[in-house]
């Protein structure tokens, strides 16, 4: 499916251009082979005897697959990844790509997705793997399964904020005209980009302007700014492309950043709060509360909120 090859590449070329530390190298069984729309593709390099340790082998999907994955080269492609992919390499397929990382025996005991229409095939043929369905990707450990067609540059812009971070994620998906859909198994990337699916440029000049400096002491004045247009105005914006006011978007995005420092660090809640934006670690932790549902507390570790603690 050449939607499936061309897309994950474009995406990650886009990255590269942006000053990711990428490089793309497409490899395969054969040197030549024929795609989705009867176009021949060729320069495609041989297999290689070993990944390189930290690298990522995307495999996108077939046409036909019930047909293609009986191919011998189909046989050959699944006995190298057998041998090649290991727990030091990131494995990532597209559609129908997920029955060639099954039959490598690469799928076995985890959770994945496929098109749509293959989900309930793939749970027949490989009843060791756990088929999700209605999901645009799924992450289980080095292993990334996607949908099918679009859903694979889902994954590239996902992979990319978490190889780059989600600011030259955001940036690629713009220059793309393509917008963040959450995974539904990771909900840890919502507060960085689910109010980025629109292309209003003036909501995005603020966004971004708060992701780079969460611990400024932002006002809707100072964003109006940051936005060129003016505070009522901006307000409207927000929530006509966004869904959420200026400064619940500021509060957020402080929770989302005050989150990663305390997963990583052993800073006291009240020097994370002041890291974010906070005024306090009171104020952190009522915000936890209403966003996440949990309470930050010492040590790098949160506790559910019960329903009496919430914030409306």
């Amino acid at each position: 499916m050449l939607i499936d090859l061309a897309g994950i590449s474009d995406t990650f070329r886009l990255a590269i251009e942006l000053g990711a530390s990428y490089s793309i190298q497409h490899v395969g069984p054969r040197s030549q082979s024929s795609c989705s729309i009867g176009l021949s593709l060729s320069g495609i390099a041989p297999l290689p005897g070993r990944m390189t340790e930290g690298g990522t082998l995307i495999v996108p999907g077939a046409t036909n697959a019930e047909q293609d994955y009986q191919s011998s080269e189909s046989e050959v492609a699944a006995k190298w990844m057998a041998s090649a992919v290991t727990s030091a390499q990131r494995l990532c397929t597209v559609c129908s790509g997920a029955f060639l990382a099954a039959k490598a025996g690469l799928l076995a005991g985890r959770t994945c997705t496929t098109h749509h229409s293959l989900t309930d095939r793939l749970a027949s043929d490989f009843p060791e793997v756990s088929v999700l369905h209605n999901r645009v990707f799924v992450r289980d450990g080095n292993v990334f399964t996607s949908a099918g067609a679009t859903t694979g540059i889902d994954l590239a812009l996902h992979i990319i904020s978490l190889d780059e971070g989600p600011e030259l994620a955001l940036e690629v998906a713009r220059k793309l005209v393509i917008y963040f859909r959450r995974s539904g198994t990771d909900p840890q990337l919502s507060p960085w980009l689910l109010y980025r699916n629109h292309i209003h440029t003036a909501v995005h000049r603020a966004q971004d302007s708060v992701i780079r400096d969460s611990a400024k002491s932002w006002t809707v004045d100072d964003l109006a700014h940051v936005a060129c247009t003016s505070p009522r105005h901006l307000a409207r914006l927000f929530q006509t492309y966004a869904g959420v006011s200026p400064l619940s978007y500021v509060r957020q995005i402080r929770t989302a950043a005050s989150k990663e420092i305390v997963a990583t660090s052993q800073h006291s809640m009240k020097v994370v709060a002041e890291m974010v934006g906070f005024s306090s670690a009171e104020q952190m932790r009522r915000a936890w509360q209403q966003f996440e549902g949990t309470i930050p507390t010492e040590g790098k570790r949160s506790v559910k909120a019960t329903k009496s603690e919430e914030v409306e």
